[in-house]
């Protein structure tokens, strides 16, 4: 069995390693089964410079250490190619880039969340779901750093593992080995991660719809619209546009466990790319006597972090509120410092170190404007989200009390903007990272995890170019942070003592700059009418 080398051994925070990832820092989307986002290496703490790359990539993944002692990133990508890239770690030049679109005739289609989720196994096969098969993508000639990317293997999914209109979204490594997965309409399957293996008569599935889902209303279908974890015992964790569930990993297939309603389920609004809960669910408790929770936020008017016991609910346990399912531990609305009761949303991962939760506030100012425009353009208002005036403020962190068994809000910065990126946080530094937008500008901020005051803000550019769209930030092995951008990929390395770290002109390409006001922006990017606030 593949064993993992590459983390401290000895750091209570972090899950149990999953042999069958990649053994590196950050072998996945959210970064291991547990989709916590954190890490325990270092990120940059004083001035740091930044470099960009190609493509437009959600998640990226390092590889395993090959014999030349050197890394490869891989990614998979949004938009109409879904091109895979392959970069040098070290130095960030792109190695290869692979398009789908040009083989073989295919065709694909606008962007969607399916392509976004990947993962690493520990065979360094990257593993994505995207149109209407599971791919898995290689080293032409393997255990060479430098080589092309070949495409190994597709699994097209059978009409079984689908269900109507339907395509792969979520996707993690269990701790058993198998590549489990979600598609937009709720099915969940798991397969073997070997490309020989990989084929439809070894698929084992769950309709959460039903095994009739396909007479299922599409406005009733219950549907996933983000990434799914997995823990040590099986658990497979999937949230829907209704509930949160537990799947139990079988040799049959996924079998339910339990399922939990939570707040403001079916709801959605401008930059949503889903109805109800916009985060993947994280896992909580790592160590053998921790409390363990399946954390997520809601999708209440005002967000709510809300905590779920992961296995057995303790006898005493009595509801947070009357109604709600026995199963939430904690239900904490999320103000971010800001007037009580003022609506506030997240369509982020939550960031989970320990018993820590950070949330960042995804909600734009112009949210009754953008949440007009038609369902299929609701992502892209994500480009409008750094604009003064439209920029969404505020990140908290919520801690669960194992001796009072309660949550507590730890901090709140109302005045930080993540505006739409998913965060990080290092647990040698103990400092928050996103990417924030400040006065026009998109930026790297750095927060002190233990108070969320601001200790780093590194300035990139105003343009949409720099903009994080959906994308997280990851740490890498030298101390440096990455992240995908809607132009491409960009990495904050921190400057040696002797070095000038490189400044960017604000006005720094400016010449064929998009529309800077709202209305004219989602003109430019759509060709719809400007919106009308009258309805």
């Amino acid at each position: 069995m593949p064993t993992c080398t590459q983390l401290p051994a000895a750091d209570d925070d972090e899950p149990l390693c999953n042999p069958f990832l990649a053994d590196s820092m950050w072998p996945g989307a959210q970064r291991n089964s547990y989709a916590q986002g954190s890490s325990p290496l270092p990120g940059p703490t004083g001035p740091a410079d930044r470099v960009g790359a190609t493509g437009a990539p959600v998640f990226t993944a390092y590889s395993s250490q090959y014999a030349d002692g050197g890394r490869a990133i891989w990614a998979s990508t949004v938009g109409v190619t879904g091109e895979i890239l392959k970069l040098d770690a070290d130095t960030h030049q792109l190695i290869d880039k692979y398009v789908p679109g040009l083989e073989g005739g295919e065709t694909f289609t606008a962007p969607t969340v399916s392509g976004a989720y990947n993962l690493l196994d520990a065979d360094d096969r990257l593993i994505v779901g995207t149109g209407d098969a599971l791919q898995v993508f290689g080293d032409a000639a393997p255990g060479v750093r430098t080589s092309a990317i070949e495409r190994l293997h597709v699994l097209e999914l059978p009409e079984e593992a689908v269900c109507g209109d339907d395509a792969p979204v979520g996707i993690t490594m269990t701790y058993r080995g198998r590549v489990a997965f979600a598609t937009q309409n709720g099915v969940v399957g798991t397969v073997p991660r070997s490309p020989r293996r990989m084929t439809a008569d070894r698929l084992r599935l769950l309709s959460l719809n039903g095994p009739d889902c396909d007479s299922v209303p599409a406005d009733s279908l219950e549907q996933v619209s983000n990434s799914i974890a997995a823990d040590e015992d099986g658990g497979i964790y999937v949230v829907t546009s209704e509930a949160l569930y537990r799947l139990e990993e079988t040799r049959r297939g996924p079998r339910k466990v339990w399922r939990s309603t939570y707040g403001g389920a079916g709801q959605s609004g401008a930059g949503r790319i889903g109805a109800g809960s916009g985060s993947t669910p994280s896992l909580m408790g790592t160590g053998p006597r921790d409390d363990k929770f399946v954390v997520i936020t809601d999708g209440q008017e005002q967000v709510h972090l809300d905590l779920m016991w992961r296995d057995r609910i303790p006898r005493d346990w009595e509801p947070v509120r009357p109604g709600a399912s026995r199963r939430i531990a904690c239900e904490v609305p999320i103000t971010y410092g800001q007037e009580p009761g003022a609506p506030s949303a997240n369509e982020q991962s939550v960031l989970v170190r320990g018993y820590s939760s950070v949330v960042v506030n995804n909600l734009q100012g112009l949210d009754d404007i953008l949440s007009l425009l038609p369902g299929q353009v609701q992502t892209l208002t994500q480009l409008l989200s750094g604009l003064p005036g439209n920029v969404p403020r505020g990140v908290q962190r919520v801690d669960w009390d194992p001796r009072t068994r309660s949550c507590e809000v730890v901090w709140e910065n109302p005045d930080v903007s993540i505006p739409n990126g998913i965060p990080t946080m290092s647990g040698a530094t103990n400092m928050f990272y996103g990417i924030g937008a400040r006065d026009g500008m998109w930026t790297l901020e750095g927060l002190d995890f233990d108070t969320g005051e601001v200790l780093l803000t590194v300035p990139t550019s105003p343009l949409p170019t720099s903009n994080s769209f959906y994308a997280a930030t990851t740490i890498g092995p030298d101390g440096s942070i990455i992240t995908g951008t809607f132009g491409g990929l960009m990495r904050f390395r921190q400057c040696a003592a002797d070095e000038e770290c490189e400044r960017l002109d604000p006005l720094e390409a400016a010449v064929g700059q998009p529309p800077s006001d709202p209305e004219g922006l989602v003109n430019y990017l759509t060709g719809l009418p400007n919106p009308d606030p009258a309805g």
